[in-house]
């Protein structure tokens, strides 16, 4: 009898699996739960017993649980045993749900686990009344194996008959005279058997002795793959309570069907002769046994249409088919005979939904068979064949058979899908003739109230997804979708990358494809809520074809992995072409587009020499003169490949530095050197604002950028990017973290940094003097534009960093004036220019070491380790120049007082005062700081802490000097100088003269009479 209660709500969802359709709360306290199982129950519900057909569970609330628990306290505190009975007594509540919470809450019951407590030894009253007195069992039987199923089974058959009226019911009901004896059908009564035992399902014992239970009825054999007969289903006599059932003799407790690995069983029906070469899904054991009789197929049954609970029999017997077919599992045709009116059945049709999701899981071709089947009123596939009507039979695909679905089954199968826990998934579908989005809706046609399938568009186009992606470093991800509009030709179609921020509106989506493919796109009033629908399920059938996350690409070129991402192609760290599916990248146009960046374009085709072609071509070009400047500018630029690599390991890359005359070739040298990297003189970098400068470096991976010819304006900027980029300084404005990923290279008609040696340690600078041959210049660019193949060759030389230290060791002995950097500098692009040079086999090593000396030699000469005394001296030229500095601050020191002797030891400056005249004129361009000039003086054999006499203000000592050069004659003509101005004397510091070198006659005051002499 059913019991009364409420079925799960989207307000009153189910209290054990909190889905919103299916499950069922009755009123006396208990619960039925179709999609949990035993383990998954919330705490306080106490497991009662298994639905009929292995369909759910069934539960009882915790405020019952409290209530039984209450009565058992309350029997206890009698001095009782708080048996089932007594519970159930008290409180009027079934017996089962007492046996359940004593199993659940076995430390309120310690009766149970001390027999010796005298208080509770009573003798039990007799009764006849109840089923388990008159089946006592001490516990539950050990569960048999198939096997020995098969062996008892079979023991049973041979006690048992087929009565007549049972037979004749098979005959003219079911038409299986031909075959009774083959499939083994008994007639089940309760009698007592032998050679069995009570482990086997149907079978209990009672006085030592085994007797069958259950109901008067048709034995209906269950066989596996091996023709074992592994469980039951009675037809009974009396259907009141049910058509079919189990056979068990867990109500007893005995055991009931489940095998020994834990699965409800199902049928493998094998009929006598197979014609047919798929294998053949059908409900129930009995109609299963007909349809493979009748069609000559082989028909798994499962009662209820279980077979997705029983997925490792299932499987097994699929592998066993295949096998005998000498086929692969993937290539099992099933043909899944549908009962009729079953499209109206929630909980039959969510089994075939599940069954078929394993199926495809397995990779197995599922179809339906289908005669029109949509009501009880048609015949199910065993009255069909009985009526000689199997012709009427076809078989269509299981998207055909889901359009047929109603609303109300589709909206609840995506509702019972565990991974889809939603209601709302309701998606739009694809027209079966066209590549246009919307409903199946059963619309009324005539007055007769007939029901006829419309189509009711909502765009016109469709589309799937190709790839899913996230985003790296805080970047959007999105999805790529291959689009189709309902007009297009039929092999017509857009792959589309879609960035998640385009998904939110139909509007913003509509406009990316339509900005994407150039086409217009049309809806027909397509909701928000219906487009996330459809790409909600296009994402699942993505993940369930084994489609994996993608990742979109950080930047062109180098990605953190070591992959190299391009618009039309992708090359493994290891310098080998490969696909999107290979490396997991997939290029990021949106974010490229918004910067405007450059895209490099590789050439894929192999070409044959290039790299010698063009290295022959530089050098028709650029001549002796300018070919090894153009040559290294390309070592360069094969370096900066392994930028991120190499900061990362050494902490700097330097920049590459081009300066010469104007027309010298300086910037057809650095567009030759990008032609490697798929780019050309469109790339190169001109007038452009802080952040877009920044953000080329952020976005482009491995890719020396080229600044061309910057104006004197940039110039202080230029060395201020220079000193920073060295280091791979990072710029970090409104939450966007600019960190460069390519190197710089800089050419200018004047050597970028000659009054700053901080700058010039960092640069590595070529110098270009000669005119190139113009008429080489076609073939020059001609080769450029195809050299890009060579790209994969120079990835697969790397960072060799111990090669490179050893070419640094060697190069030190050459650098013995020159600052520290550069002799790592000028190792790392000498390193890949002899890598070149092999590579092109157009450049001898001696010739590369040749120009590496001379770039060494250059190195010793300039100025780039000038010691900051000296440094500090000129600007002080500078300063006195501007009249900032003079005798008030700054004068020379003579051995005997007497200037005009001009025997100098030293140039005595007031470093308080003149210091502050060095930050405010020089401001931030000085490179060291007042302790350190004075650890400079020191060294050099000068005095840190001295007392000199010095004019005492500024205006005095110009007005006096200007007085002495212009000069009055008295009436006797004689000249009438000018008083010296006061003298103080101050604390100052010395710096030896021979510090001055030739720069001494720059401090003297002309016409300096002796000032000592003057004051005696």
């Amino acid at each position: 009898m059913s019991k009364k209660g409420n079925y799960s709500s989207k307000k009153c969802p189910c209290l054990i699996c909190q889905k919103t359709k299916g499950c069922k709360r009755n009123f006396d306290g208990s619960l039925f739960c179709y999609h949990s199982k035993l383990e998954e129950a919330p705490s306080g519900y106490v497991y009662i017993r298994e639905l009929s057909g292995g369909m759910g569970q069934e539960f009882i609330e915790p405020t019952i649980v409290d209530e039984l628990l209450k009565a058992a306290t309350c029997i206890q505190s009698r001095g009782k045993k708080a048996s089932a009975r007594e519970m159930s007594l008290l409180t009027n509540l079934p017996a089962s749900w007492a046996m359940a919470v004593q199993k659940a809450y076995p430390s309120h019951f310690p009766e149970w686990n001390h027999n010796n407590n005298m208080s509770y030894n009573k003798p039990k009253p007799k009764s006849t009344h109840t089923l388990m007195e008159n089946f006592p069992q001490a516990s539950k039987q050990e569960v048999l194996s198939e096997k020995e199923r098969d062996k008892q089974y079979r023991q049973v058959l041979n006690q048992l008959q087929l009565q007549e009226t049972h037979r004749n019911h098979l005959k003219e009901a079911r038409g299986l005279s031909k075959f009774i004896d083959y499939i083994g059908f008994r007639s089940w009564q309760s009698i007592q058997v032998s050679n069995v035992s009570a482990g086997l399902p149907g079978v209990v014992k009672r006085d030592a002795l085994f007797y069958l239970w259950g109901a008067k009825g048709i034995f209906l054999p269950m066989h596996n793959e091996l023709e074992q007969i592994i469980a039951f289903q009675l037809l009974p006599d009396n259907k009141e309570t049910g058509k079919y059932k189990w056979g068990s003799s867990e109500p007893v407790d005995g055991n009931g069907p489940r095998l020994n690995n834990g699965e409800m069983p199902i049928c493998f029906c094998r009929p006598q002769k197979v014609q047919l070469e798929s294998v053949g899904f059908a409900e129930g054991v009995l109609k299963a046994w007909s349809v493979a009789c009748f069609l000559q197929q082989i028909i798994i049954g499962a009662p209820g249409a279980i077979w997705d609970c029983s997925p490792k029999l299932l499987k097994r017997y699929l592998e066993k088919f295949a096998s005998r077919r000498d086929i692969e599992l993937k290539d099992v045709v099933v043909d899944l005979y549908v009962d009729a009116g079953m499209l109206t059945n929630q909980h039959i049709m969510h089994r075939y939904y599940e069954t078929i999701k394993l199926l495809q899981e397995w990779e197995c071709k599922p179809r339906i068979a289908w005669w029109g089947q949509f009501t009880k009123d048609k015949p199910d596939i065993d009255d069909l064949i009985i009526q000689e009507n199997q012709s009427q039979i076809t078989y269509i695909s299981v998207d055909e058979w889901m359009k047929l679905w109603p609303i109300e089954i589709r909206y609840c199968l995506l509702n019972s899908d565990a991974r889809f826990d939603t209601q709302d998934w309701v998606a739009p579908v694809q027209h079966p003739h066209r590549s246009e989005l919307g409903y199946w809706k059963k619309m009324l046609k005539d007055l007769e109230d007939s029901l006829e399938w419309e189509w009711i568009p909502k765009a016109g186009f469709s589309f799937i997804v190709e790839r899913e992606l996230i985003g790296t470093n805080n970047a959007f991800g999105g999805l790529i979708l291959l689009c189709k509009r309902s007009y297009d030709p039929v092999s017509e179609q857009d792959r589309v990358v879609v960035p998640a921020e385009a998904l939110h509106k139909v509007t913003d989506f509509i406009n990316c494809l339509a900005r994407s493919t150039g086409k217009v796109y049309l809806v027909n009033k397509l909701k928000q809520e219906e487009l996330h629908k459809y790409l909600h399920k296009e994402i699942a059938a993505y993940r369930a074809r084994g489609g994996k996350v993608y990742k979109l690409s950080e930047r062109i070129g180098r990605q953190s992995d070591g992959t190299w991402v391009f618009p039309d192609c992708q090359i493994s760290a290891q310098g080998r072409f490969i696909k999107e599916s290979e490396s997991g990248w997939v290029f990021n146009h949106a974010l490229i587009a918004r910067e405007k960046i450059p895209l490099p374009k590789i050439n894929q085709d192999s070409q044959e020499d290039v790299l010698k072609r063009l290295v022959a071509a530089m050098r028709n070009f650029f001549g002796e003169s300018g070919f090894m400047p153009a040559f290294f500018t390309m070592a360069f630029n094969v370096a900066g490949l392994f930028y991120d690599e190499i900061q990362e390991e050494e902490g700097f890359f330097p920049v590459l530095g081009l300066y010469g005359d104007a027309g010298t070739g300086k910037t057809i040298a650095a567009n030759t050197a990008l032609s490697l990297l798929g780019l050309d003189h469109r790339a190169a970098l001109h007038k452009t604002s802080e952040s877009a400068y920044h953000e080329r470096f952020k976005l482009m991976g491995g890719l020396t950028q080229f600044l061309d010819d910057p104006d004197k304006a940039q110039i202080a900027w230029i060395c201020q990017q220079v000193k920073t980029h060295y280091g791979a300084g990072s710029r970090f404005v409104r939450e966007n973290n600019q960190d460069p990923h390519s190197p710089l290279m800089v050419a200018s008609n004047y050597s970028i940094g000659d009054d700053d040696p901080i700058v010039l340690s960092r640069l590595v600078r070529l110098v270009f003097e000669e005119t190139p041959n113009v008429i080489a210049f076609s073939e020059l660019r001609s080769v450029s534009r195809v050299c890009s193949s060579v790209l994969p060759e120079l990835i697969k030389l790397g960072y060799p960093q111990e090669e490179v230290k050893n070419l640094e060791s060697q190069l030190i002995a050459k650098l013995p004036a020159a600052h520290a950097r550069l002799a790592s500098s000028l190792a790392l692009v000498g390193y890949y220019a002899f890598q070149l040079a092999e590579l092109s086999g157009a450049v001898s090593k001696t010739e590369v070491w040749k120009y590496l000396s001379l770039l060494c030699g250059d190195a010793n000469e300039d100025e780039s380790k000038r010691a900051s005394l000296d440094d500090f001296i000129d600007r002080l030229l500078i300063l006195r120049s501007q009249t900032e500095i003079g005798e008030w601050n700054c004068r020379l020191i003579t051995e005997d007082g007497n200037s005009e002797n001009c025997n100098y030891k030293s140039l005595a400056v007031y470093l308080h005062g003149v210091w502050s005249l060095m930050s405010r004129y020089f401001k931030n361009d000085l490179p060291y700081s007042q302790k350190m000039i004075r650890q400079q003086i020191e060294k050099a054999g000068g005095k840190t802490c001295s007392k000199q006499k010095f004019h005492c203000d500024k205006d005095s000592s110009i007005m006096y000097g200007r007085l002495k050069v212009n000069f009055r004659l008295d009436t006797d003509g004689t000249p009438m100088l000018p008083c010296p101005p006061e003298m103080v004397t101050r604390s100052c510091v010395e710096i030896p003269i021979k510090s001055l070198l030739d720069r001494v006659h720059s401090f003297e005051m002309p016409h300096e009479s002796n000032i000592e002499a003057e004051e005696a």
